[in-house]
């Protein structure tokens, strides 16, 4: 560990909160940045954990530890395993041995008897931990060379450590994963003889699940610290606050001295404006109060989602979740303000009185109400097999598995797999929609009065995972117009689709009847008002299916590149044996 280069932090010192923030972000932006620093005893001890560990990866990887863990508190390594060594509520071991190797490593040039501090500061059963799994230890008697000759020839094909005071021999698997347990154990040994050989009569003494769970409780309790509760805990933010009870609590104007909104800057993106404007009419205290509380938020939401705490992607996803619900709050409480009065001023007054975590749940209120919707259509409509709305077309297949999650979202629509918060009353109107048009989709397929479609058919296809309820309402329009029709639905077979092609087609598009038959059954199961969009969706995909029919060699069209509709082909297996695929 190299010499302080300066005092140690002192009241006349400490670096002031903005310098640090705008040095933190530089740090984050390029770690390697910390090299071109004289100050590292200073500057990284002042590093909040969860920030420390997102160094702590950048550097890992670029083997570059040694400007961030021989400066680190005890307090800050200890972090970097909690939210960095665990897999859920398991401690992957693998990880473990891995950054206390790093730690050790990083320490070989410390003063004598450093490592041996930072082990006890720490928690020692982590350590005991990172030997214990695959490690076997053999007491030795240092004054028979026999006996100890003869243990060693009873390890073949292990790597085997004797410690430096000759009283045990540990055998491990010889690699990577093995040997580093050895190495951690020389470390500690050579720092300090007395604190080694604690830990292998601890190792020897231990009880890996007991180790281990003890481990979960005191990380529960350090992680609950940082904000990150348990999850029964973080459960309570989803509990929705309604709207009426948000605006009568008592709250406390701004003061008068806050200044105006400003036009927010356009790095910020619009679905977070409004935040930025209302969060402009606070004063710098109460911003600097609101901004802690966000960060804590965000935690809860993490621990509520069951993301992994360490991982930059969750803490992203987070922030952008609690940055659009916060906008939704915010716009369904806009209404209440009084005629002529400031509207951001009356929102600010909401701000402080509710807090943000009270704020967040009245956002969650109204998402909690489309995902009810979203889950009664995926429970009780006949739209989902192994996945969420996996029978329903695009765009609603995604959109209503993006509903139904813990926190719903959007789904990017077009060919992206991704979802985006629902950040204000447009997008909630917008995941609305998509709910009604999936239940509308449905009733088409389904009710008596729209096609009336037996769902055994569904299991009748040879691949359910790739059916889609617009293949089966496609297929019924065409029997709806076949002369001499068999049913509502049956296989089309490759006359069928000669002669739909002949008499459906015109100049490439579909016949205007076609559209307006989707019309009257929309009509008659209650939604007029979605079918536009689904004919929008259905009708153009059967007019391309039923243009781009591939012929065989004998001209008749080719079943098996045939995909937007039910054909003989995708219920093969049917026909030959009568089976449906769910019978035994």
């Amino acid at each position: 560990m190299s010499a302080p280069t300066r005092p140690p932090i002192a009241e006349d010192t400490e670096l002031d909160s903005a310098r640090i923030e705008d040095e933190l972000a530089l740090a984050l932006k390029d770690p390697l940045s910390l090299d071109d620093r004289d100050d590292l005893d200073v500057f990284v001890p002042s590093i909040p954990a969860p920030t420390f560990f997102q160094l702590a990866r950048h550097l890992h990887s670029e083997g570059r530890l040694d400007l961030l863990f021989p400066h680190a508190t005890a307090d800050q390594l200890t972090a970097t395993l909690d939210l960095g060594a665990w897999d859920g509520d398991q401690l992957d071991v693998i990880k473990v041995r891995e950054w206390c190797t790093a730690i050790v490593t990083t320490y070989e040039a410390a003063p004598r008897g450093a490592l041996a501090r930072l082990v006890t500061a720490m928690d020692p059963e982590l350590w005991t931990y990172a030997v214990l799994p695959g490690t076997a230890i053999h007491e030795l008697d240092p004054d028979d060379e026999d006996a100890r000759d003869l243990a060693f020839q009873d390890l073949p094909g292990l790597f085997t450590y004797e410690t430096p005071d000759g009283v045990f021999a540990l055998s491990m698997p010889d690699d990577p994963f093995g040997r580093a347990a050895a190495r951690i154990v020389d470390a500690i040994y050579h720092d300090d003889l007395a604190l080694g050989r604690e830990l292998i009569v601890a190792t020897r003494a231990a009880l890996a699940s007991a180790v281990e769970e003890d481990l979960l409780r005191w990380r529960s309790g350090r992680l609950a610290d940082l904000g990150f509760v348990p999850w029964e805990e973080a459960m309570k933010l989803l509990r929705p606050l309604p709207r009426e009870q948000a605006l009568a609590r008592r709250g406390v104007a701004p003061p008068a001295s806050a200044p105006a909104a400003s036009p927010p800057p356009a790095t910020i993106p619009k679905s977070a404006r409004l935040l930025h404007a209302v969060f402009s009419r606070l004063d710098p205290a109460e911003q600097g109060l609101r901004a802690r509380e966000l960060a804590l938020l965000a935690n809860e939401l993490i621990s509520a989602q069951r993301l992994p705490p360490g991982e930059l992607v969750a803490q992203e996803r987070v922030l952008g979740q609690a940055h659009a619900t916060l906008t939704l709050a915010l716009e369904l409480l806009a209404p209440a303000c009084p005629e002529g009065h400031d509207r951001e001023a009356f929102l600010a007054e909401r701000l402080i009185a509710l807090g943000l975590r009270d704020l967040f749940r009245v956002g969650y209120g109204a998402l909690d109400k489309v995902r009810a919707a979203a889950l009664a259509l995926h429970r009780g409509g006949r739209v989902s097999l192994a996945a969420v709305g996996s029978l329903l077309d695009r765009p609603w297949g995604p959109a209503l598995a993006a509903l139904c999650q813990r926190l719903p979202a959007l789904a990017l629509e077009g060919n992206s797999a991704g979802t985006r918060p629902i950040a204000g009353l447009a997008d909630l109107a917008r995941a609305t929609a998509r709910v009604g048009e999936a239940g509308a989709l449905a009733a088409l397929a389904f009710d008596p009065r729209g096609f009336a479609l037996d769902p055994a058919w569904i299991n009748r296809v040879d691949d359910p995972s790739g059916l889609a309820l617009g293949d089966l309402i496609r297929t019924a329009l065409i029997h709806s117009r076949l002369p001499g029709g068999r049913g509502p639905l049956a296989p089309l077979i490759a006359d069928d689709l000669l002669w739909a092609r002949q008499s459906l087609l015109e100049a490439g598009q579909l016949r205007p009847e076609l559209a307006a038959e989707l019309r009257e059954r929309c009509a008659a199961i209650g939604a007029p008002e979605h079918a536009p969009v689904l004919g929008d969706i259905l009708l153009p995909r059967l007019a391309v299916e039923l243009a781009g029919l591939e012929l065989d060699q004998e001209g008749r069209p080719d079943l098996r590149r045939v995909s937007a509709l039910l054909t003989v082909q995708r219920v093969a297996v049917w026909l030959r044996t009568g089976l449906d695929r769910a019978d035994p």
